[in-house]
This record gives structure tokens, C-alpha cells and sequence, in this order.
């Protein structure tokens, strides 16, 4: 060895594994698709071989990202749940909501109501949590399009109110009658 090389730290060496994965998000950030699910899928069977669980759900986060990038939302569903499981028994509730919000895009897209409608409700509780009035606004109004095109007008109507009196409560209140507005027009026969 030449005493001129630097001696890397074994925790600098990347592993094989995480070289895949850097190797994707480059590819990803190109719009190389087809190579990045390649590295991120190489990545990921590294990773389970590792046994390493929060690397696993970064590239299966990754590999759906490429779905959904593609509009295959179907294939997104599977690797965003695997994510989304090993998030939730980490008790990684930031990454979780990520995911969360993740599904309730992608079921919406699939037109899947009952799923938009539980994965909703479980972002209104963690943006409650994480005191996010912008995120329960966004969710709300999102929920309102799914009440309606199942024909829940109360429901709709409530989701709109609910969104109002966040507006109201930040003294937005041209964004809170537009929403009151909105839930009356509704609720009209």
C-alpha cells in the first residue's frame, strides 16, 4: 500500500448497497428511470440482505416514486405500504406521513374513495400533531372532490366548513367565506 493513499474510516466505505442506491438517485434526478429502478431494486435486495429496514424503505420509496413518475400507480402501492409499514413500527412519524400522503395521491388517482378517505383522515390527525393548518387545508379540500364524486354532500359540506374555520382561526377570512361559500353552494339542491 502506498503510504500516500488516504486510509478511508470503515463507516466512510459505502457499501455496495448504498452504492446502488447513490447510483439510482442519480439516475433519478437525470429522469433515467429505467436505470435509476434498476439501481434502486439492486439497491434494495442489498438492503434486505443487510438487514438494514430504514434504508429498505428509502429505496422502496424510491422504486415508488418512479411509478408514479410514470403513472403507473398500481406498481406504486406495494413498495409505498412496505415503506409505510416499516415507517410506522420505527415510529418514524414524519417519514410516515410522508408516505401517507404519498397513498392518499395514489389511491385518488386510482379513484379507490374508501382508501382516499381512511388514508385522509389519518393525515388530519398527524397534521393536528404536527400543528400543519396548510396540510389539513390541502387534505380537506381533497377530501371534499372524494364526498362528492361519491355523492356525500354532508360530508362535503362538513370538510369545506372544517377547512373555513382553519382559514378563520389564522385570520384568513376571504379564504374562510370562499370555503363557507362553497359548502352552502354544495349543500343546494
Amino acid at each position: 500500500m502506498n503510504s500516500k493513499e488516504p486510509v478511508l474510516a470503515p463507516e466512510l466505505v459505502k457499501s455496495p448497497s448504498q452504492q446502488d442506491y447513490d447510483e439510482g438517485l442519480e439516475q433519478f434526478k437525470n429522469k433515467n428511470f429505467a436505470q435509476a429502478t434498476l439501481s434502486f431494486h439492486n439497491a434494495l435486495i442489498g438492503f434486505e440482505q443487510e438487514g438494514d429496514d430504514a434504508a429498505i424503505a428509502r429505496a422502496a420509496t424510491k422504486l415508488a416514486e418512479i411509478c408514479l413518475q410514470r403513472n403507473e400507480h398500481y406498481k406504486a402501492l406495494p413498495p409505498l405500504q412496505r415503506a409505510l409499514a416499516i415507517c410506522q413500527q420505527a415510529k418514524d412519524d414524519l417519514s410516515a406521513t410522508y408516505l401517507l400522503k404519498q397513498l392518499f395521491y395514489t389511491y385518488m388517482a386510482l379513484n379507490k374513495h374508501e382508501e382516499v378517505l381512511q388514508h385522509g383522515l389519518e393525515l388530519l390527525a398527524a397534521y393536528h400533531d404536527y400543528n400543519n393548518p396548510a396540510g389539513a387545508v390541502e387534505i380537506l379540500e381533497k377530501m371534499t372532490e372524494v364526498y362528492l364524486a361519491t355523492g356525500k354532500k354532508d360530508q362535503a359540506a362538513a370538510s369545506l366548513r372544517t377547512a373555513a374555520a382553519i382559514h378563520k382561526k389564522f385570520k384568513h377570512r376571504r379564504a374562510a367565506q370562499e370555503l363557507l361559500n362553497r359548502a352552502e353552494d354544495v349543500l343546494r339542491p
